[in-house]
């Protein structure tokens, strides 16, 4: 028997644990990113944590998996994000192997995403899945016939940046009517602070829920209103799901994956957000094009992420 670390590190929260070599978590922790601290704050965590771990595993630990919140260049394991400083290029996992001794295998937060469902949530036992991470962005990955598809350069499961929409919103990719721009927890968000400027008495609890400021309105304080019955906040997550759906009408007509497996913040709005998406999933569909594909929550939730980076541990060893 032997076990493995795995690392989640997000742009706002990080979580590192302690798995057998079934995916069991047998330890885990987790702590929120200090972004001033860059780069070298976040190694001392992942330093200090794995090592913690290690000493009170009951049995060797083998190898490190991590998902990391940015761009990966997966062939040569180094990371390219250029939002967070001093992640561009960087050799995540050769430092582990430096460091910890480890062999270490690190991809993106979605592809991890996708293979986390695929190898121990809403995807097991298909060959092929979409996995969709609702968070701040929109981000994808693509498992076909049991395999993380990449791309030739590795933008395959860039879902939240297919044009939906004539808005003129600005995505942060610079085009213009990504899927992001009008179903991320930010663009959910920004309806929000929208409305609250329009009709300020249509939206006094989604304020509330926000500390009293229309600046501070978070998707969460959207969807907890929408969950308390709020209609307008409900109207906004119906607004975004329909949006969703028109995404998801084109992957199912190009990749017709067994499952799409929904994660992320925003996806704990639940049925308020899955019933518009399938209402309207309806409404695309065409009567000459069947299609038996499922669209699901993420079993994991939140950790879709950090089991991918146990898998890519397993894979590593």
């Amino acid at each position: 028997m032997n076990n493995v670390i795995a690392a989640d590190i997000g742009g706002t929260q990080f979580r590192v644990g302690l798995f057998d070599e079934d995916g069991r978590q047998l330890l885990v922790s987790e702590g929120v990113t200090v972004r001033s601290g860059g780069r070298e704050w976040m190694l001392e965590q992942i330093f200090e944590l794995s090592n913690s771990l290690k000493a009170k595993s009951d049995y060797p630990v083998r190898a490190c998996g991590i998902s990391f919140g940015g761009p990966v260049d997966f062939i040569n394991q180094k990371a390219t994000s250029l939002a967070s400083p001093g992640w561009s290029g960087f050799p995540l996992s050769a430092w582990v192997n430096e460091k910890l001794g480890l062999p270490c295998l690190m991809d993106n937060d979605a592809n991890a995403g996708a293979l986390g469902e695929f190898r121990f949530g809403a995807g097991r036992g298909t060959s092929s899945l979409v996995y969709v991470t609702l968070s701040t962005g929109v981000g994808g990955g693509l498992i076909i016939d049991g395999k993380i598809f990449r791309g030739k350069d590795n933008l395959a499961g860039e879902i939240g940046h297919l044009p939906v929409s004539d808005s003129g919103v600005v995505c942060a990719c610079g085009a213009h009517g990504c899927l992001e721009t009008v179903c991320s927890g930010s663009a959910i968000a920004r309806t929000g602070q929208e409305w609250a400027l329009r009709r300020p008495d249509a939206v006094a609890r989604m304020v509330e829920l926000s500390g009293g400021s229309v600046e501070k309105i978070t998707a969460k304080a959207i969807v907890q209103a929408a969950a308390e019955g709020d209609l307008p906040a409900a109207g906004i997550i119906r607004e975004s799901g329909r949006w969703l759906a028109k995404a998801l009408i084109s992957v199912i007509r190009i990749l017709n994956p067994d499952k799409i497996v929904l994660g992320g913040g925003v996806a704990q709005a639940g049925k308020l957000l899955l019933d518009p998406v399938q209402e309207a999933l309806e409404e695309l569909r065409s009567p000459a094009i069947h299609s038996t594909t499922e669209v699901v929550f993420a079993e994991l939730g939140i950790n879709s992420p950090l089991y991918g980076a146990v898998a890519l541990a397993l894979e590593a060893r």
